[in-house]
């Protein structure tokens, strides 16, 4: 058998030791088992930890390289912070640029004067739907208070009347309808014509509520009181103006 050097047999004797220490129940492993059999046998928890020098003990070159590394971020940060608020003063520059280009032009146009109608005024912008509307509006309007006013007419008419007393029940009643439609149908047209005249003086010279009030009922009374025949229905006429007006001036 091959005689071991000192050294190999110090370090037989060491690993069986520290062997028998961690673990007592190999004390009966035989001495002539190889070295790195025993190490082998030695459990993980009796193993000597050792730390990583650059970890526990850091040199001089890792504390320079993480200073650099440190330095570099915030030079970075430094430069992308200098170049946003670059960014945004030339953003703002060029906006206030944008607005006043914008203002000069505005200063620079010449203000155009208003389109003035045949007549030399400047009304409102003329609209077939709206002229509808107010004729429709008129007439429905009128129709409906003719109608209450043709009905009060012929029943007072018809009380009074001797004639009418003695007549049939059917004739009553006939002579009430008649009076009643054709009383709405004189103030429908009556009342389409005022607010059509007042649509006409807002498109042509626009002088306000007033002014087409003014026009309207002085070209639609005057067409009532013109006709003999017509001049009994004025006073409704009139009425009628007058709730016109002050229905105007309470939505005012």
């Amino acid at each position: 058998m091959e005689e071991k050097s000192e050294e190999e047999r110090d370090w037989i004797v060491a690993f069986y030791s520290l062997s028998c220490t961690a673990a007592p129940h190999f004390h009966h492993i035989p001495y002539t088992m190889s070295s790195w059999d025993r190490t082998r046998l030695i459990p993980w928890s009796r193993a000597t930890q050792v730390a990583s020098p650059s970890l526990s003990n850091p040199t001089r070159e890792d504390i320079e390289l993480n200073r650099e590394r440190v330095f570099r971020d915030l030079s970075r940060e430094a430069a992308d912070e200098a170049k946003r608020i670059e960014d945004e003063r030339k953003q703002r520059a060029t906006s206030n640029r944008g607005g006043e280009s914008s203002i000069a032009q505005t200063n620079d146009t010449p203000d155009k004067k208003p389109e003035l109608n045949f007549l030399g005024y400047q009304g409102r912008p003329y609209q077939t739907s709206d002229l509808l509307r107010n004729a429709a509006f008129g007439a429905t309007i009128g129709s409906i208070t003719g109608i209450c006013f043709g009905f009060m007419d012929s029943m007072r008419s018809a009380s009074s009347n001797s004639v009418l007393k003695s007549a049939s029940r059917s004739a009553q009643a006939k002579f009430i309808f008649q009076g009643s439609y054709r009383s709405g149908l004189f103030f429908g047209v009556f009342f389409s014509a005022f607010h059509t005249i007042k649509y006409g003086v807002r498109v042509l010279v626009d002088p306000g509520d007033g002014g087409e009030i003014g026009v309207g009922s002085l070209i639609a009374l005057g067409g009532v009181f013109a006709k003999r025949e017509w001049r009994a229905s004025l006073p409704y006429a009139v009425m009628m103006v007058g709730m016109d007006t002050f229905h105007v001036v309470m939505k005012d």
